[in-house]
């Protein structure tokens, strides 16, 4: 079997209602072993809902979401993190733990791991800053420490909202290279604005609007200028196209 032909992720009729309010409406795809995707849309669209959904958090959720082959509404919590990774757009600044002690609250799920969080803190060059409190972290370090902590879950998906959020320009750039560096390990989604990072890096492509799918293909197919400029809005497209893509 060709190991794009293994599901790793399946949406079938995914919807999200709170009272009268679709937030998500009925959304299906598939998304192999081997496939990296982006999720974009304009503020407010849906995608922060599908996430929760894809996570298994949202308790208004309806629909289908399997992983590996098995329905998330079958297994436990703890099933589920073995599965599936999250990393958060701002690792509060605050927290009052080493980064070995954060990274180590990835391994819940398991009864051990000592070798899982080695590999995840070198993984992501945070070994150094084993003993730091996470809250004394520059915010592209706190970024690394919490990739180290979705890591160390072991989980075949990672998925990582608005990773590049809140830093600055050299930082974005280094975790723009963690990430690409994670896809030969693990199947990355990546709900990002950063349409050019979007377009370059990854396989796949979806895009949402008012709580629906409007786009769900390759990647580099959706960046022409009618596509891009229906969605976010007329000159947008000048921009991102001006990156180089024809």
């Amino acid at each position: 079997m060709n190991m794009t032909d293994v599901e790793v992720l399946r949406c079938c009729d995914l919807q999200v209602k709170v009272r009268a309010k679709t937030l998500l409406q009925k959304l299906s795809f598939t998304l192999n072993k081997g496939e990296h995707l982006a999720i974009i849309g304009p503020n407010g669209a849906g995608k922060s809902t599908l996430i929760k959904a894809l996570l298994g958090v949202s308790t208004k959720a309806t629909g289908e979401v399997a992983l590996m082959g098995r329905a998330l509404s079958s297994m436990a919590r703890r099933e589920v993190a073995q599965r599936i990774a999250y990393v958060p757009q701002l690792v509060a600044a605050e927290i009052p733990y080493t980064v070995r002690e954060f990274v180590t609250m990835g391994r819940y799920s398991f009864e051990r791991g000592g070798e899982a969080i080695e590999r995840a803190m070198a993984a992501v060059q945070v070994t150094a800053l084993s003993e730091r409190i996470v809250s004394t972290l520059s915010g592209g370090e706190r970024q690394r420490v919490c990739i180290a902590a979705a890591l160390a879950q072991e989980a075949p998906v990672i998925v990582f909202d608005e990773p590049l959020a809140h830093l600055d320009p050299g930082q974005k750039i280094e975790i723009q290279r963690v990430i690409r560096e994670l896809q030969h390990e693990v199947t990355v989604i990546v709900v990002t604005h950063d349409l050019i990072w979007a377009r370059n890096d990854f396989s796949r492509l979806i895009a949402i609007a008012d709580a629906a799918l409007v786009y769900d293909g390759v990647a580099q197919a959706f960046f022409v200028k009618d596509k891009v400029d229906h969605l976010f809005g007329r000159g947008v497209s000048d921009v991102v196209l001006g990156g180089g893509c024809g």
